[in-house]
C-alpha cells in the first residue's frame, strides 16, 4: 500500500466511529427529553373539527356570585379564572388539546395534565360538570358606580334579632360586606360567643339614589330588605329599614377587617382532582350554628 493510500485509509477508519455515533443519535432522537418539554406531538399541530368547535371565550352562568372563566385559543393556549365575590381567587393558564368529548389540559402552574368530559347542549358547553357559556365580553371587573356602601359595616339591628331568631336580650350583632360587584354577605352573631353562635348569609343587593335593596339567597329563609329612609357617611351607616311587614331600626359604623374564614373557611373548600372544577372556588353555603340553627 503506497503512501497516500494509507493516509487515506488511517482518515476513514478515524471518521467512522463519528458516523457510527450520528446514526446512534438518530435512532435514540425520538426519545430525546426536549420533546416532552415541548408537548412533542401533544398540545401541538393543526386544530381538529373538536377543537375548532371548541375555540372560544367561556363564562359560566349557574353561579353568579363566583363567576368561572375559560378561554381555549386556537393556537391551543388556554386561560381559566376563578372569581368570588368579585375577587380573584384563582388563575392559571394551560395548552389544551380535545377529541369529540374529552378535553385535555398541561397547566403552566404546575405542569400537571388533566383529561376532563365536557358535552354541548342546551345552549351551553358543559365542562367538567361546569355550565358555561359564551363570554359576551364581562372581564369580571367592577362596573358598579362607587358608593360609600361598599365595604365592612358592624352594629346592631334593634328587634330584629328577638322577631327574626326569637333570641332575646341583648347580646347580638351584625356585621355586614357590600362589594362592589353587588354581592354581600352577613354574619348576625352573639357577641361573646361568635364562633360558636352565629348565622352566615350571602345576599344580593342594589343601591339606587332613594334606597338600598338587599336580597338573601333563596334557602336562607330570610325575608328581602328596603333601606329608605337611611343616613350614609364614609364612617356610619343609620337608618330604618323594612324587613318583611316590620320595620327596626339600625346604627352601623365602618370597619375595615373582619376574620371571616370561621364562618366560610370548611364550606369553601375545592373538589379533588386536577380538572377545571378543582380549580373553581365557590361562595360558602349558608351556615347556621349553636343557637342560631333551630331558628
Amino acid at each position: 500500500m503506497n503512501k497516500k493510500a494509507k493516509i487515506f485509509f488511517l482518515s476513514l477508519l478515524m471518521a467512522l466511529p463519528l458516523v457510527l455515533i450520528s446514526c446512534g443519535d438518530d435512532d435514540y432522537y425520538p426519545q430525546h427529553p426536549g420533546w416532552a418539554d415541548n408537548g412533542g406531538s401533544h398540545f401541538s399541530g393543526p386544530l381538529n373539527q373538536y377543537e375548532k368547535a371548541l375555540v372560544g371565550d367561556y363564562i359560566s352562568d349557574d353561579k353568579p356570585e363566583s363567576p368561572f372563566y375559560l378561554t381555549l385559543n386556537s393556537d391551543r393556549t388556554g386561560y381559566c379564572k376563578s372569581v368570588v365575590n368579585g375577587k380573584v381567587e384563582l388563575e392559571d393558564g394551560f395548552r389544551w388539546e380535545a377529541t369529540a368529548n374529552t378535553l385535555t389540559v398541561l397547566y403552566d402552574s404546575d405542569k400537571s395534565t388533566a383529561e376532563m368530559a365536557y358535552s354541548f347542549g342546551d345552549g351551553h358547553l358543559v365542562v367538567d360538570g361546569i355550565p358555561l357559556v359564551i363570554n359576551e365580553g364581562n372581564t369580571g371587573g367592577d362596573n358598579k358606580p362607587q358608593t360609600p356602601l361598599i365595604g365592612m359595616w358592624q352594629g346592631t339591628i334593634n328587634g330584629y334579632y328577638s322577631e327574626v331568631w326569637g333570641l332575646e336580650g341583648d347580646n347580638y350583632m351584625t356585621v355586614c360586606e357590600f362589594m362592589a360587584d353587588g354581592n354581600g354577605r352577613q354574619l348576625d352573631y352573639d357577641r361573646f360567643s361568635p364562633r360558636t353562635d352565629f348565622a352566615y348569609t350571602p345576599f344580593t343587593w342594589m343601591q339606587t339614589q332613594d334606597a338600598v335593596t338587599i336580597a338573601y339567597a333563596p334557602d336562607s329563609h330570610l325575608s328581602a330588605v328596603r333601606i329608605s329612609d337611611f343616613a350614609l357617611t364614609d364612617v356610619e351607616f343609620s337608618g330604618r329599614m323594612a324587613y318583611g311587614d316590620k320595620t327596626f331600626t339600625f346604627a352601623m359604623g365602618r370597619i375595615t377587617s373582619f376574620d371571616w374564614s370561621p364562618y366560610t373557611g370548611p364550606q369553601n373548600v375545592s373538589p379533588a382532582g386536577h380538572g377545571l372544577a378543582a380549580k373553581r372556588k365557590t361562595v360558602s353555603l349558608i351556615v347556621r350554628q349553636g343557637i342560631f340553627a333551630d331558628r
